[in-house]
Order: structure tokens, then C-alpha cells, then sequence
């Protein structure tokens, strides 16, 4: 220890350094993971939560046990390659630039889990996938996954707590229609199109332009954006045979374009980015199914709209 460094400098410095290790092994941080060691411990009945109250109504009322708000995160270096520099000369996917958000993504699921399990929780419900924008000067992806731990009271361990993005109402449902979750699955796509002379022509515009005066369908540009689907979908599909799952729900897909502009010879033209991302949670038949001895359905108001109510009657789960 240097002679100047004091004893909080040398606690702090130790702590960074500790955490930077950690996170080099794919691990949550030494403070994150030391905090929720003391709350695992202390087994008191005190709780952080994203839930709202009807969903913490609704734990509550099927004997599940939120015990705390847990988060993963992780920044991810898109190669050079995966990088485009103004813009690019041929039509396809940005293979690195995929990859890289599913690095990214599957690092912090892993940490969202890895907080999960220090809790000693069953799963994690209403996790809510952040993918932060993409910083080009930097070449940098983000994402963030925040959810609510939750135990299950009576159920066996499980040594991989499952992530969801249900709501604490649809998980509910699910349980009690006799499902269980599997994990969060996801497909990703980024897909460059570089346009050909027939689609500069139709986008250039101008009084002579070709396809100016009619409405036409940019064929490339419908090409590019179904195939970076059909990709995003079929490792959608991978990562739901990847967690066991006999199927998915709660899908949401995000899908967007970026305009590449770009000059030649004093000349503007336009290129597209489509960028697909499908989320969902994989789910089987329960192999612990819940006792469902509910007599009467369970009825609760919405108050922050109103006189609006909503009723939920046990009844198969479907989506």
C-alpha cells in the first residue's frame, strides 16, 4: 500500500479492483454481491420490488414471496468489423453487430440471475429488457434486465432461477393454469441494405425521377427488412429449444430503421439499417404443479383509472 493511500482509499481501491475481476468472470459486482449476501442472512420479511400494487396484491394472495429487486447490466464493444463507417458496399447482415447484442444480452440475464440466486429465489418476473442506443463513435451496445425476485413457498429449489418478463398478473395466471417459465428468450437481427440502381432510382427523387409519379413498393428494402425477421426469428426459436421450452409467450417485438445517407461523386443516396428484436418468455408444463383450491375468483380495482375493474377467475392460461 502506498504510504499516502489511507485505510478508506485502500478499502475502496481493493472493492474496484475486486469488482473489475468480477465482471471479467461474467460475475455481478463485490458490492452487489455483498449486499445481497446480508439481506439473504438477515431473513427478515423486507423486500425491494418493481411491482405494482395490484401485482404485489396478487403474489401475495398465491403465496409467493417478492423478496427483492434485482438488475443486470452489461456494455459490449462492437468489433471493427461490425462497425459500418458512413456506409457499406454490400447488402447483409452486420453479423459482429448481432452477435454483440446477444453477448451483451446473455451477460446481463446471467447477472440478473446470479442476484436472483444470492437471494435464494425461485425466479424473477416483470424483467424489463433496456437495450440502450447504440453509440457509433464509441461502436458500444447496452443492455439492462430489471425484475423482481420471487420464492415460491413448498417448491423445490432451483439451483437456475428462471427470468420473465410476465407481469405479476400473468404469471400468476400461468402458474395456476399449471405452467412454469423456463427464461427469457430472445432473437436479434441487424440487417444492412445497400441499395441497387433500380431503388436509387425510385428514392432519389426529382421531377424525372423513376417512380416518382406512381406508388411503388421499395422491393429491396421489403427484402432486407423480412430476412433480418426470418433470422431474428429462427434464434428465437433456437434460444426457446436452447431453455427447454415447450413454447413462448408475452412476445414483443422491437423493430427499427435507420436512414444511412451518404454522398458519392456529389451525388446523395440513401441506404437502410433494419434492426429486429423479438423478446419472449419460454414456458412448460409445470412439473410441480400449484394446488389450485381457490373457491371464489379474485377481484380487485384499478384505482388509478377510475371506476375501471378488472376480474381474474381461474380459467386455462392462454396467449
Amino acid at each position: 500500500m502506498p504510504f499516502w493511500e489511507s485505510a478508506d482509499d485502500k478499502s475502496r481501491r481493493e472493492a474496484q479492483e475486486a469488482t473489475r475481476r468480477a465482471l471479467e468472470r461474467g460475475q455481478i459486482p463485490y458490492r452487489a454481491r455483498h449486499r445481497l449476501e446480508e439481506q439473504r442472512q438477515r431473513g427478515d420479511r423486507f423486500f425491494t420490488s418493481d411491482l405494482t400494487s395490484n401485482e404485489h396484491l396478487l403474489t401475495r394472495e398465491a403465496g409467493y414471496e417478492p423478496i427483492g429487486l434485482v438488475m443486470g447490466t452489461a456494455f459490449y464493444k462492437v468489433s471493427f468489423w461490425g462497425y459500418f463507417n458512413s456506409y457499406r458496399t454490400t447488402t447483409g447482415e452486420l453479423t459482429n453487430l448481432s452477435q454483440a447484442q446477444l453477448a451483451a444480452r446473455e451477460l446481463a440475464i446471467t447477472r440478473l440471475q446470479q442476484e436472483a440466486m444470492l437471494l435464494g429465489a425461485h425466479g424473477v418476473i416483470g424483467v424489463r429488457l433496456q437495450m440502450g442506443g447504440y453509440n457509433w463513435s464509441a461502436r458500444t451496445v447496452e443492455f439492462t434486465a430489471i425484475g423482481t425476485a420471487i420464492r415460491i413457498p413448498g417448491r423445490d429449489p432451483d439451483p437456475h432461477p428462471f427470468t420473465s418478463d410476465l407481469s405479476g398478473q400473468e404469471f400468476w395466471q400461468l402458474h395456476q393454469a399449471g405452467y412454469y417459465p423456463k427464461g427469457l428468450v430472445l432473437g436479434i437481427c441487424s440487417y444492412y441494405v445497400h441499395t441497387d440502381w433500380n431503388t436509387r432510382s425510385m428514392t432519389r427523387g426529382g421531377f424525372f425521377g423513376r417512380g416518382s409519379s406512381q406508388n411503388q413498393e421499395i422491393t429491396q428494402y421489403t427484402q432486407g427488412f423480412q430476412i433480418a425477421r426470418h433470422l431474428a426469428m429462427a434464434r428465437l426459436t433456437t434460444d426457446i429449444r436452447k431453455h427447454g421450452g415447450e413454447g413462448a409467450v408475452g412476445m414483443h417485438i422491437d423493430m427499427g430503421i435507420e436512414d444511412i445517407e451518404y454522398e458519392l461523386n456529389k451525388t446523395t443516396y440513401h441506404d437502410l439499417l433494419a434492426h429486429f428484436v423479438a423478446v419472449g418468455t419460454a414456458i412448460i408444463h409445470d412439473p410441480q404443479p400449484v394446488a389450485n383450491d381457490r373457491k371464489s375468483p379474485l377481484l380487485y380495482y384499478n384505482l388509478a383509472q377510475g371506476k375501471t375493474a378488472q376480474l381474474i377467475v381461474n380459467q386455462p392460461f392462454t396467449d
